[in-house]
């Protein structure tokens, strides 16, 4: 047309051209700043660019193209323009010599060819756009599981998408989809269904949606489902069916899974006794079982909608609303322990137990609540019974406990006169022989008295579980010796033989409470000192590797085989008659039967009747090493000249401590009550206080705490509680206010000379204990 020798169509492709077709030229894409296409667009739509020659034109005079190969002078172009009107790229043809303008005959076919150019750019312009679509389009099918199909109304025949095709397990080359064909596929009890469905929307042009079973083409059985609609051409009538198909079998499964599933725990729910309550974070009722009804008289219907705190005592919203709280913002694998609560009902209030579940969504958010409610009240009210009856138990323990230390203290004042008068008359020799044995039956009877009581406090002890064994080191040698003391005077009395046998191979200290083994060991001593006439008692010590054996033999009147196994009750003895010839509670040896049982040991007797008893029991040996600060036995001649001051408020008990004093040079001053004490203490320079703890005006532990701040050498006098008060507590309460020691009344004059003796040898402001049970 032109007789040039280069021609070409360049297309503008952001920052390069594109040579879709070219004559003459090697060059297939150009940076677009090296074509003239970007001229000629920026020209306009549809602009004509004419260049007579090259070398003469300042807008492309430098032009690689035109200053090296192929050296062209001649360009005539027109612009390209698409469908929407905008500058695609230009149509041009070149020459290497200089040429004068075209005519418009030869510019108007150029313009002929852009546009022709133009249409066919836009043909693949909408042949790749719609390549792009149909990609996507089947890769959302194959994301989606759903295919597409289209049946003409008039041949019936079908269009099918791939994922039809891979559902139906046909291919495009062996199976050509029509309606007949294509409903022979379904499960026999379901084709007359699809068929006439089709029809239906053939002949009324209404879309429809069908879900039955497909027997594929390898025979496996699956539920499908499609949506259709139809289409209609510009004259209204029907021409075609278009719809979607897709396989819904394990979403059918699935589904019927969780109704499966939600119908039993349903069905559970209905049943349960247990009332479950679901509720929003809204706090609205969305379900509730059954059995609301029958345990708070509300249906479900009157519940459901209502917010789940009007169905709480409203004492008791906030404290579970905290709870909730703490709950809700715990991590998700916390478990909720439950919690208890007042929950109105029709007929007044009930008692509840309520354990919570969170459902949260995919970002762990709460979207509903859960609660499995249980009505708890008649277990409320069976612990409130009970805590009622251990508070009841526990204050009768408590008033038990009291009685029995008031009448301790009641009853050990008065004897502390008895035993300690009757003593001193016992030991004086003034008195005619016949007002001696009246002192000493005195004597005996007081003593015999305070066993009584003694046995009285420990049985009560034990029965309120308020003994706590203290195991020390300790040696059984002394602890044997030190028992068989206590008794020697009584059977040199009744001309009675005893003999303590200790094994040789005895170890020094063993682990054990000396104190509770002295005095099992003492009651089958006095036992066997109350029931033998004449003879001897043995008081045998021995060990194996792995227990301590103590046993106690007499020639006294024996027990009957049938009486052996009630001697360890309380209140027993072998025969009734025993106690009114003998005397006695009963309850010594049950209170060694006790002791021993907590020391894990074992208590027995041998017997036969008119020979003589053994009483014995063996606890499990732990050898310790021996306590080095073990008190050694101290002398008990109290050195004269030593100055103690006395508190009590009891009249007869200042004379009989003066009376004691007197025969040994202690140089005694008596006060009547705390207040006196702490005056007379401050100025007197005393090397031991003796403090009742009972006394008007103040008080003993007052008393002592007020010296104790005094400061200086006086409060750092021996301070000894002297006193009818022996329960542990007791003696805990006097070393808690400063006290050295303790001494119990009735008064053992023994243990109130090792006091003194201690004082005595004691350094001024030295720290330690002073003899009674402190010293224990």
């Amino acid at each position: 047309m032109f007789d040039t020798p280069h021609a070409m169509i360049g297309v503008c492709d952001g920052d390069r051209t594109i040579f879709r077709a070219n004559v003459g030229l090697d060059q297939k894409e150009l940076p677009r700043e090296q074509t003239v296409t970007h001229l000629v667009s920026s020209l306009g739509p549809g602009a004509v660019l004419v260049i007579e020659d090259a070398l003469a034109d300042d807008r492309v005079c430098m032009h690689p193209m035109v200053t090296g190969e192929p050296h062209l002078r001649f360009f005539a172009g027109v612009g390209v323009v698409n469908a929407a009107g905008e500058s695609v790229g230009a149509i041009g043809v070149m020459d290497s010599r200089p040429r004068t303008r075209p005519g418009d005959a030869e510019i108007g076919n150029l313009k002929l060819l852009a546009r022709m150019a133009g249409e066919i750019l836009d043909r693949a312009e909408a042949a790749r756009q719609q390549a792009e679509q149909l990609a996507l389009l089947r890769l959302t099918e194959e994301m989606a599981g759903v295919g597409q199909w289209r049946m003409d109304t008039e041949t019936f025949k079908s269009t099918w998408s791939d994922r039809v095709y891979a559902i139906y397990g046909v291919t495009r080359e062996t199976f050509d989809p029509g309606l007949e064909d294509a409903v022979a596929f379904f499960h026999p009890d379901d084709r007359t269904m699809v068929q006439e469905t089709v029809m239906e929307s053939v002949k009324t042009g209404d879309g429809f949606g069908i879900r039955a079973r497909l027997i594929r083409a390898d025979g496996q059985e699956r539920l499908v489902e499609t949506q259709a609609r139809t289409e209609r051409d510009d004259d209204g009538r029907i021409k075609a069916i278009v719809g979607v198909f897709r396989d819904v079998t394990e979403a059918a499964e699935a589904a019927q899974k969780i109704a499966d599933s939600e119908r039993r725990y349903r069905l559970l729910a209905d049943r349960a006794t247990d009332i479950i309550i679901a509720y929003g974070v809204d706090g609205l009722v969305t379900y509730v079982s059954p059995s609301i009804e029958t345990v708070s008289g509300y249906t479900p219907e009157e519940v459901v909608g209502r917010p789940v705190t009007d169905l709480i005592h409203p004492e008791d919203v906030p404290r579970l609303a905290e709870n909730f709280r703490e709950f809700v913002r715990s991590p998700p694998d916390w478990k909720n322990r439950g919690v208890t609560y007042r929950g109105l009902t029709r007929t007044g209030v009930r008692w509840f137990e309520a354990r919570t579940s969170i459902i949260r969504d995919e970002e762990g958010r709460a979207v509903e609540f859960q609660d499995v409610v249980r009505d708890v009240t008649d277990t409320k009210m069976m612990e409130q019974a009970l805590t009622e009856a251990r508070d009841r138990a526990e204050a009768g323990a408590r008033t038990q406990s009291e009685f029995l230390a008031n009448m301790s203290h009641e009853l050990r004042t008065p004897l502390t006169s008895v035993i300690g008068f009757s003593g001193l008359l016992v030991a004086s020799e003034s008195l005619p022989p016949a007002e001696q044995v009246w002192a000493s039956r005195i004597a005996t009877a007081s003593d015999a008295l305070l066993s009584v009581i003694n046995d009285i406090l420990d049985y009560s002890k034990l029965e309120a579980d308020a003994v706590d064994l203290d195991p020390q080191p300790f040696d059984p040698r002394a602890m044997a010796q030190g028992a068989a003391a206590i008794v020697e005077n009584q059977c040199l009395a009744r001309g009675l033989t005893l003999t303590v046998d200790v094994a040789a191979d005895l170890p020094p200290a063993v682990m054990g409470d000396e104190g509770r083994l002295r005095q099992v060991t003492l009651n089958f001593l006095s036992n066997a000192v109350k029931f033998t006439s004449a003879g001897e008692i043995r008081l045998t010590v021995a060990a194996d590797a792995v227990r301590l054996k103590v046993s106690v033999s007499d020639n006294g009147i024996g027990i009957a085989p049938d009486k052996i196994k009630q001697l360890f009750d309380r209140f027993t003895q072998a025969d009734a008659s025993t106690t009114r010839v003998y005397g006695g509670t009963g309850l010594g040896l049950a209170i060694s039967h006790r002791l021993i049982e907590m020391m894990g040991g074992q208590i027995g007797v041998d017997s036969t009747p008119g020979e003589g008893s053994t009483f014995w029991f063996t606890i499990p040996m732990t050898c310790a090493q021996a306590s080095g600060d073990q008190a050694a036995p101290t002398d008990m001649i109290v050195p004269s000249g030593l100055r103690v001051l006395m508190a009590d408020d009891a009249m007869a008990n200042r004379e009989l401590v003066t009376a004691i004093m007197g025969g040994l040079g202690v140089e005694l001053d008596t006060v009547c009550d705390g207040a006196e004490a702490v005056e007379a203490a401050r100025f007197g320079g005393y090397d031991l206080i003796l403090m009742d703890v009972h006394m008007p005006v103040m008080d003993g532990l007052t008393a002592t705490r007020t010296i104790r701040g005094m400061g200086g050498a006086v409060a750092r006098t021996p301070i000894v509680a002297l006193t009818a008060n022996v329960q542990p507590e007791h003696v805990e309460r006097c070393l808690a206010a400063g006290m050295d020691g303790h001494v119990g009344k009735p008064i053992q004059l023994t243990e109130l000379l090792d006091v003194m003796n201690r004082a005595s040898q004691r350094d001024a402001g030295e720290a330690g204990s002073l003899g009674g049970e402190a010293a224990a």
